[in-house]
C-alpha cells in the first residue's frame, strides 16, 4: 500500500527539521564568527574576574554554540563559588552568573589572616577586596555558625561585633570593651533577647560591662562602667 503523497511531504519535513536542530550545532560552532571572543563575569563581589575566566580553561578555538554544561561545571568549581549559571548572547560572548560563599568572620592562620564563612572553611578570597569590617573569630565551626546566626537574625548585633572566640565551651563577643557570652547554639529568640537588653541599657544610660545569656529564658548583666 502505497503511502500518500501529503503524509510523505508531512514526514519529509519533520526529518528535515529534526536534522536541522540535530546538525545546526555542529555546523555553527565551526564558524568563525561564533567564536568566544568576550565572557562576562557576574556577581562576583571577593572573587577576581580574571581568575575565574582562567579557571575556565576555554580553548582559542571554543565556540557559544559549544556545550554550555562544561564550561558551568568548571565555574562551579571555583573555590569559593556555591553555584554558577552560563548563558549565551550570540555571536561572540558568554555570561556566567556567579553565587559566592559569604564570609562572616576574618580568623588567624599561622601566617595571615583569612577569611571563614559559616561552616568555618577558609574562603580563598582576598580580605582586602571585603568592603565591610568583619569579627575576627577563633577558627571553629560552632563559632562562625553562630555568627552566620547573629548575621540572620539581627544585622545590627552582628555589627556590632568586634571579635567572636571560644571560652571553655561558650562562645564570647566582644563589644569594644564589653562582653557577650552565649552557648554556641544559641539561637534567633536569645540574639534578639541580647540585642534588646542591649537597647535598653544604652538607650537609659546605664552602665554595663557584660551580658550572660547563656540561661533559657534569662539575660544577666554585668553593670559597673566598661
Amino acid at each position: 500500500m502505497k503511502m500518500p503523497w501529503r503524509r510523505v511531504l508531512v514526514v519529509g519535513a519533520v526529518l528535515l527539521v529534526v536534522a536541522a536542530v540535530a546538525f545546526t550545532p555542529t555546523l555553527l560552532r565551526r564558524l568563525t564568527f561564533f567564536r568566544v571572543r568576550q565572557v562576562e563575569i557576574v556577581g562576583t563581589r571577593y572573587l577576581d574576574e580574571r581568575e575565574v575566566v582562567r579557571f575556565l580553561a576555554l580553548p582559542i578555538t571554543a565556540s557559544t554554540f559549544d556545550p554550555l554544561e562544561p564550561a558551568r561545571r568548571a565555574a562551579q568549581s571555583v573555590p569559593g563559588v556555591l553555584a554558577a549559571t552560563i548563558v549565551r548572547r550570540l555571536p561572540g560572548t558568554l555570561r556566567i552568573t556567579l553565587r559566592e560563599a559569604s564570609p562572616v568572620a576574618l580568623t588567624a592562620l599561622t601566617d595571615r589572616l583569612a577569611l571563614m564563612d559559616s561552616a568555618g572553611a577558609v574562603l580563598p578570597f582576598d580580605p582586602t577586596r571585603v568592603p565591610a569590617q568583619l569579627p575576627v573569630a577563633t577558627h571553629d565551626s560552632s563559632v562562625a555558625a553562630l555568627l552566620a546566626r547573629v548575621k540572620r537574625a539581627d544585622r545590627a548585633l552582628y555589627e556590632r561585633i568586634d571579635t567572636a572566640e571560644l571560652d571553655h565551651g561558650d562562645v564570647v563577643f566582644t563589644v569594644g570593651t564589653r562582653r557577650i557570652r552565649l552557648r554556641p547554639e544559641a539561637g534567633p529568640n536569645v540574639l534578639h533577647g541580647v540585642s534588646a537588653v542591649i537597647d535598653n541599657l544604652n538607650t537609659s544610660g546605664r552602665p554595663w560591662r557584660g551580658i550572660d545569656a547563656r540561661y533559657p529564658n534569662r539575660v544577666f548583666v554585668e553593670k559597673g562602667a566598661a
